[in-house]
């Protein structure tokens, strides 16, 4: 009764609407969009067959997205935010804004130079600012010695299963 789930026979729409044309579904338990859709039902319906247009995808880069990705290698995410705070500036936003306006005097020719300065007043203004301190990645772990490791940790699945035949075969006899 339920006929075919896929998309290619229907809409959900066509399927709400055949359930309640054959009392499958009460009138009164239909969704909430049903109606709506019923009332402005879109212009192509949404087929399976139907022929999308593939468009291409645009990069969107904003100046400030270059400052944002230098903030967060030097600086990394300083410190949680509140987000139910709509008042609320992050600390990577405060130190976007001090770096146009210190771009908009015109007074450093480097972005180097200009990062640093923007770090510095900001600092003035009370914001802490720490640089990320990078863990070398020449670290390794020394593997324990047989006498450290935990005994279990030493048995082999082939082991395991020699037992469990041989289990089985004391079991039979």
């Amino acid at each position: 009764m339920a006929g075919s789930r896929l998309e290619k026979f229907g809409t959900i729409f066509t399927r709400v609407r055949d359930l309640i044309r054959g009392g499958v579904m009460k009138p009164e338990e239909r969704p909430l969009w049903y109606d709506v859709y019923a009332a402005f039902p879109p212009r192509d319906p949404p087929l399976a067959e139907r022929n999308y247009d593939i468009k291409p995808v645009r990069r969107i880069l904003y100046p400030e997205d270059k400052i944002r990705a230098d903030f967060y290698k030097t600086y990394g995410t300083p410190r949680p935010m509140d987000l139910t705070d709509l008042d609320s500036v992050s600390e990577c936003q405060k130190f976007i804004l001090k770096y146009q306006q210190l771009e908009r005097l015109g007074k450093y020719q480097e972005e180097a130079e200009l990062f640093e300065a923007a770090a510095r007043a900001l600092q003035r203004d009370g914001v802490i600012l720490k640089k990320r301190q990078l863990k070398p990645v020449t670290e390794t772990v020394d593997e324990p010695r047989e006498g450290q490791r935990d005994p279990t940790l030493n048995i082999r699945i082939s082991d395991m299963i020699k037992e469990a035949l041989q289990k089985t075969e004391t079991e039979k006899s």
